[in-house]
């Protein structure tokens, strides 16, 4: 059993069975015709039964969107000079609660809106598609998962200027631009952090986010999935803690075929939309604090034309597992369930992105 037994002490009692309204939820997910308002309330009613069930899950993930928001805000504000300590108080302090708050978080907001309309619209339907793809693994069967996962991501596809593509894209799309944070110092290609702190949050947020999702899709278990869920969240508060890896901050951006393989496994359309949110996120920041942007919006929304157009630096589903694997496990955060107290790689997965060693210039200076 992979779960780590020196943290499921002090565990509630198990959640009670699944209620027959989740059971007749997977019976109409799994209907052929269901229409798209009726798979639409069903997705609601899942997503509120999710909510109830997995109270401080829910409580966290809404906290960690928001604190993405302040993030946004603090760099667009100040034009990327921040302080960086302040910051990452503001940030931690979204994840105190231990419930969810029903009020909105001006300041979360007003960081999405520095974005512009449709960023910041692509980026809220994109984290409820995911808290609805962690419904979908709480609340049903194996066997109900797939047609349900289907309805949500044709549902979310259905407006395709504010979605990104079910497809996984190259990871080139991190670096080449105009304003990557890709340096090539002594031949080694490496990422400039300017705020180490602050992306290493932002990181530590994304493995979370996808880790989470193993004991929902692994263990059919009530008890064992509450207790791997208790397992992933201490391991979250150890990767803020500054230690050394696994319990420190990732140093490699969390991609889904590393850190939420089943998910890849059982929908891997799914993963991509996550995997390709989680790559925007780092690019979105690229732009915000370099101090050469003329004109922000405008290279934002350069930004978001590129990664919603399903035909930009596409890639196979086999190329983007290599290309996950190669940035390494280990550096982004480790496993969610099992042990790895070790890099398995022995070089730096950037070297992927090189030309002859040197670093890929940006677009439009090749």
């Amino acid at each position: 059993m992979l779960l780590d037994q020196r943290l499921l002490e002090g565990c509630g009692d198990a959640i009670a069975a699944r209620s027959v309204l989740l059971f007749l939820l997977a019976v109409s997910a799994a209907l052929p015709g269901a229409s798209h308002a009726h798979q639409a309330a069903d997705a609601e009613r899942l997503i509120a039964a999710f909510r109830t069930e997995w109270p401080d899950l829910y409580a966290r993930l809404i906290g960690l969107e928001r604190a993405h928001g302040v993030f946004y805000g603090a760099l667009a504000d100040k034009k990327g000079k921040v302080s960086e300590p302040e910051v990452f108080r503001l940030m931690s302090g979204r994840l105190a609660h231990s419930a969810p708050n029903s009020h909105r978080d001006p300041e979360a907001d007003q960081g999405y809106a520095a974005l512009g309309p449709r960023a910041a619209e692509i980026i809220r339907r994109t984290h409820e598609f995911h808290r609805e793809v962690l419904a979908i693994f709480a609340g049903l069967d194996a066997s109900s998962r797939a047609p349900a996962l289907d309805a949500a991501v044709k549902r979310y596809l259905s407006r395709r200027d504010v979605a990104l593509p079910d497809v996984p894209k190259d990871m080139t799309i991190l670096y080449d631009h105009n304003y990557t944070s890709l340096v090539d110092e002594d031949f080694t290609p490496r990422r400039k952090q300017t705020y180490p702190s602050l992306t290493g949050f932002v990181w530590a947020s994304h493995w979370f986010q996808l880790a989470v999702e193993e004991p929902l899709e692994l263990l059919a278990d009530s008890r064992e999935r509450h207790d791997g869920v208790k397992v992933v969240t201490e391991r979250f508060r150890r990767k803020l803690s500054a230690g050394k890896l696994p319990d420190a901050f990732p140093t490699e951006l969390p991609l889904a075929p590393c850190i939420s393989p089943g998910l890849v496994a059982a929908h891997a359309r799914a993963a991509a939309i996550l995997d390709n949110l989680n790559m925007m996120h780092d690019v979105l920041a690229d732009v915000l604090v370099h101090p050469n942007v003329a004109d922000l919006r405008a290279a934002i929304d350069e930004v978001i034309v590129q990664f919603t157009d399903p035909r930009d630096r596409i890639v196979e589903t086999d190329d983007w597992i290599t290309m996950a694997l190669r940035h390494s496990i280990f550096q982004q955060g480790g496993p969610a369930l099992g042990t790895m107290t070790a890099n398995e790689r022995n070089n730096s997965g950037h070297s992927q992105h090189s030309r002859g060693a040197r670093a890929m210039p940006p677009r439009g200076m090749q």
